[in-house]
């Protein structure tokens, strides 16, 4: 009442600068609510956009993390593919050199032997042409000898008849007379004879002239014969030498012949075992790393998968939320009594999606009470809205009543301090009724696999490479 009066003694004037001042005390309110909402709502957006930021670098260095390990296994595969192509041309290359050493070899040794026996049939020529020469020498040198000495000893035989011839004559001078005397008689005695025996006398010296000839030509056949057999016997020796160093330098060659064929058939197989095994390495190296690039890009897909999945979730999810927490999952609980060991390993890595999925209903959880929350922090937001415009409306009047016409008429409800906080999400997945539906629903599992057995699996990636 006594405001009223008190606008009423107003004049006009004052009342309008009253109520004017009065409107900008509310506009003044108005601002400052609507600066600490804006204020409130932009720390809010900067936590966000830092959280989605940090998740972003974090998928980023996973995929860079992913291209450098796919680049290194690249790189890995090319140099073991030169390292394999460089070691294989080595062998080539070797085996090519040793090739051409053995042809060497074998050429040099067939020329060595051409040039030996060329050499050997040259000295044996030599030989026979130094031993005839020997022999044509000797006989020269002792036909000449022989004349020398005939010769000489014609000479001296003629000095000592000449010289026994004067003292002949002058000693038989006197005979000499009696001598021709004997001897004419003799002489028509000896014609005589020789008249009566000379068909015999000529044939006598006939036979006598060719006994002289045949036994000169059977000494001097004899002669010959003797250096013959001499001959003869020294080119026994010198072949039956010459024969046995050729066998051993044959039987040499021989050996040495088989044993290069016996290196070189080994080298060629060696060299086909390690072609052979090179190329069946670089055959399952090429499966290998075909089978390994396939189930990187198998992963790679996942990651894609699970990065996407994560950005879909990474709007939902905050900071203090309990849904992000690790939860505990004992797999030493459950029975794999029937299960071999491939078969309990695929049973533990798929198990682990029990996380994910007990993940998806303690979202679910949290969401239904999210939106309970929401829809009780809506009705306590009107409220607070209601209490803000009351506490600001008093503080401008400082403790006056306000008139009528510019009173606040709500029927919103008044904050109720004292109700009930709402159910959270790891309350509600970690309550006994949740786990006894968990425990109840393995049960039937275990029930329901008694007569199943498990059989090994067949190959794995890692085994076909």
């Amino acid at each position: 009442k006594g405001k009223v009066n008190k606008l009423a003694k107003m004049s006009d004037e004052e009342r309008a600068r009253y109520l004017q001042h009065r409107a900008d005390m509310e506009e003044e309110a108005r601002r400052r609510k609507q600066e600490l909402i804006h204020r409130f709502i932009k720390n809010m957006l900067t936590s966000f956009n830092f959280l989605v930021e940090r998740k972003d670098r974090l998928i980023k260095t996973l995929v860079k993390a992913t291209d450098d390990s796919d680049e290194q296994h690249r790189r890995a595969f090319q140099a073991h593919t030169e390292n394999v192509s460089y070691f294989l041309n080595i062998g080539t290359q070797r085996l090519d050199k040793l090739q051409a050493e053995y042809d060497h070899q074998k050429n040099n040794l067939l020329e060595n032997w051409d040039k030996e026996e060329m050499e050997l049939i040259d000295c044996q020529d030599r030989a026979e042409f130094k031993l005839k020469l020997i022999m044509y020498i000797q006989d020269r040198d002792f036909q000449m000898l022989r004349k020398d000495i005939e010769t000489q000893r014609a000479t001296e035989k003629n000095d000592a008849r000449l010289e026994h011839e004067e003292e002949l004559r002058s000693f038989c001078a006197p005979k000499q007379l009696a001598i021709e005397m004997y001897w004419g008689k003799l002489r028509e005695v000896y014609n005589s004879y020789q008249e009566e025996h000379n068909p015999i006398m000529s044939h006598y010296h006939s036979l006598r002239e060719k006994d002289d000839f045949y036994q000169k030509e059977i000494a001097r056949n004899d002669y010959q014969i003797q250096l013959a057999c001499e001959t003869l016997t020294n080119l026994q020796h010198e072949w039956q030498k010459t024969t046995s160093t050729m066998t051993d330098k044959l039987t040499r060659m021989a050996n040495r012949k088989e044993e290069l064929t016996r290196k070189y058939l080994q080298m060629k197989k060696d060299s086909k075992l390690e072609s052979c095994k090179g190329s069946q390495q670089l055959d399952i190296m090429v499966n290998a790393s075909q089978d390994a690039i396939k189930h990187l890009e198998d992963m790679y897909e996942k990651l894609n998968k699970v990065m996407q999945l994560s950005e879909i979730c990474s709007k939902y999810e905050h900071e203090g939320d309990e849904l992000s927490k690790d939860v505990e999952y004992d797999l030493a609980s459950v029975d794999f009594e029937h299960l071999d060991k491939d078969m309990i390993d695929e049973c533990k890595e798929y198990r682990k999606m029990d996380k994910f999925l007990l993940k998806v209903n303690r979202a679910k959880v949290q969401t239904i009470c999210l939106r309970t929350e929401k829809a009780k922090l809506m009705r306590e937001n009107i409220q607070l809205k209601n209490y803000i415009k009351r506490y600001l409306t008093d503080l401008a009047l400082k403790g006056k009543d306000r008139p009528l016409s510019m009173k606040i008429r709500t029927d919103a409800p008044k904050i109720n301090i004292k109700a009930n906080r709402p159910v959270t999400c790891i309350e509600g997945a970690l309550s006994n009724a949740v786990q006894h539906e968990v425990r109840m629903r393995n049960v039937a599992r275990r029930n329901k696999d008694n007569n199943i057995r498990a059989y090994p699996r067949v190959q794995c990636w890692m085994q076909s490479a």
